[in-house]
């Protein structure tokens, strides 16, 4: 009988070609004292992301899982299918533009949950990375060594994909059909499913990458702000039913923030009159005393 597979790394891809070996060496560099398996999934990349893929896969035969979709599916659909393809008691991600930067990560996550039952979810700092933007580059931390899903509810997305490892088989196999109506943004969404079930461990040490550049998705939600905000709202809207109510206050006070974060939008960039008819709501339900603190600090700026 085959050793036991330790971590999956679901590695998710679209027109990666340029990043995708950086990704995959760093996972084939890790360090640990159980077998790592990696799961490609492809969401119908249009580049030589499936070539480098399958190189991979002939080099390394055993390691290597190719899931890639006939069509494009989407984001969402994407993660879920490759995530339940995933055999090892762990499930670490990855996205196939970012990449691993300490050999002993996933050891050091495996072993810090291994000490704590009841945790489901384990993240670490990260460093963001710019492509061609000089002085952006910064280390995120985060503060407490346990986060819970009031943290994930009241603070929205925050944990980088590259940091993320939990167990698995706590995610469900087929999630309710409204996690479709947010195409991207399941990996909020899946931290509250997780968080309803335990909760997640943070490292103080800086273990990936995260990359910003014109092709990342991170990049492309922003070139719509307003609709962003709105899918935001939407979706916490819908994670408050699902958790029956339990959380109300925690997700109002992610509504109110980006309300607030919608508000400000629209008048630094003078599209108020444009997105008139949603004022009214935003003035009624943005927190008020964050809108001042950001103000002082750009006047102080």
């Amino acid at each position: 009988m085959s050793e036991q597979i330790g971590v999956s790394v679901c590695v998710f891809t679209f027109n990666y070609e340029k990043y995708l070996a950086q990704a995959l060496d760093s996972i084939l560099w890790q360090q640990a004292d159980f077998p790592i398996e990696i799961i490609i999934g492809d969401d119908c990349s249009t580049d030589s992301t499936r070539e480098i893929a399958k190189q991979y896969q002939v080099r390394y035969p055993d390691r290597f899982v190719l899931s890639f979709n006939e069509q494009n599916i989407g984001g969402t659909r994407n993660w879920i299918h490759t995530i339940n393809q995933a055999r090892g008691k762990y499930v670490a991600l990855l996205d196939g533009d970012d990449y691993f930067t300490d050999p002993l990560k996933l050891q050091k996550q495996v072993a810090l949950m291994e000490t704590d039952p009841q945790s489901v979810l384990c993240f670490h700092a990260v460093e963001e990375l710019y492509d061609n933007v000089q002085g952006m580059d910064e280390l995120i931390r985060f503060e407490n060594k346990i986060y819970t899903i009031q943290d994930f509810l009241s603070r929205g997305w925050f944990i980088r994909t590259g940091t993320t490892m939990f167990r698995n088989g706590m995610l469900p196999k087929t999630p309710p059909d409204w996690v479709y109506d947010f195409p991207y943004r399941y990996d909020t969404i899946m931290h509250v499913f997780l968080g309803m079930q335990g909760h997640a461990l943070y490292i103080d040490e800086v273990m990936s990458v995260w990359r910003k550049h014109e092709k990342g998705m991170s990049r492309q939600l922003m070139a719509n702000m307003v609709r962003n905000f709105q899918s935001e709202i939407a979706m916490a809207k819908q994670l408050d039913q699902y958790t029956s109510l339990r959380e109300h206050a925690a997700i109002q006070k992610y509504i109110a923030s980006q309300y607030s974060g919608l508000l400000v939008h629209l008048f630094k960039t003078g599209l108020w009159a444009k997105h008139f008819p949603i004022l009214p709501q935003a003035l009624l339900k943005s927190d008020w005393q964050s809108i001042g603190k950001t103000l002082k600090r750009k006047l102080k700026g």
